[in-house]
């Protein structure tokens, strides 16, 4: 997949197919967008373009938005799944501030698209205000056709990015996974810790995220699987403030099962698979150790029951 980021470059792409959007998260109903872009070229010999903003327009425009996808995520999620480019145009108030016909005229002038493959509820332009029905009507005008991609629903939940984040929020990893088409991670370098689950004997991995505005899920311990080098391990991962231990910052540990390699400053992955429980204050360190060997058969159970790739 070719990354275009510098647009003072020219762009000369074969009967392009392309889609706009910012993609955060990548999840089924996006997936089945890019689904369609490629049907569409392999029938018509062109090429696939995903278009879309960095930084989120949300964080630019002052109306926050927590992430389910970094910028490295994106791409490795979007190169994962055959795209031929990815354009990212950075995002500002100025670009922002184009009508919905300026952008629409922008787009068929700089991509020539022969297709534009959209959502069913997408907005463009300023304040979002272009519809599809915008897209139909130019079409006509400036050459290319319009596709659009119906609404995709999974157990009562309309697929999106907000209602991923919601579930995620919830604590809810199982359906947050279902939307998306894969577990949601983490992806961070390991930093030290205060050494607490080494001494009780579930040494812990402590995640520092460099993304701030990476969306943490709810607090709690959840069953894991842990990347690291390209290797996959079991493990539990808990999200919290450590009340027993009288902590007040927010960590992502995890205890990676039958595994005891130096990693620190390495950078892992951690896949988060079901919640087991929220986090509790115990009484002391035994009885968090006891509870914590209670969560890793908890945890194995049920990532053993998970279907092998």
């Amino acid at each position: 997949m070719e990354i275009i980021n510098d647009l003072l470059v020219p762009l000369t792409f074969n009967r392009p197919v392309i889609t706009v959007g910012t993609f955060d998260g990548v999840h089924i109903g996006h997936q089945s967008i890019l689904e369609k872009m490629k049907k569409i070229a392999s029938e018509t010999g062109g090429e696939t373009v995903v278009i879309t903003f960095h930084p989120h327009p949300r964080l630019v425009l002052g109306n926050h938005v927590y992430l389910l996808s970094t910028r490295d995520e994106k791409r490795k999620i979007l190169q994962s799944s055959g795209i031929s480019h990815l354009v990212e145009i950075p995002f500002t108030k100025e670009f922002a501030a184009q009508s919905a016909p300026d952008f629409i005229r922008w787009i068929a002038a700089r991509f020539i698209p022969s297709v534009i493959v959209i959502g069913y509820d997408h907005g463009f332009g300023q304040n979002r205000s272009g519809s599809i029905e915008h897209l139909y009507r130019f079409g006509k005008e400036l050459g290319f056709r319009v596709i659009e991609v119906p609404e995709l629903e999974l157990g009562n939940h309309h697929v999106s990015s907000s209602v991923v984040r919601w579930l995620l929020q919830e604590g809810d990893a199982v359906m947050a996974s279902a939307l998306l088409g894969r577990p949601y991670s983490v992806t961070g370098k390991v930093v030290r810790g205060n050494q607490i689950g080494k001494l009780i004997g579930y040494p812990t991995a402590n995640l520092f995220i460099e993304e701030p505005n990476k969306l943490i899920p709810a607090m709690g311990v959840y069953a894991s699987k842990v990347t690291y080098k390209g290797d996959i391990f079991n493990g539990m991962t808990n999200i919290g403030l450590r009340p027993t231990i009288n902590a007040h910052k927010l960590t992502i540990e995890t205890n990676i099962f039958d595994f005891d390699s130096d990693i620190y400053y390495e950078s892992i992955t951690v896949e988060l698979i079901r919640r087991i429980r929220n986090e509790k204050k115990f009484g002391n360190l035994e009885i968090l150790k006891n509870q914590l060997a209670i969560d890793k058969g908890k945890a194995l159970n049920l990532l053993t029951e998970l279907p092998q790739e």
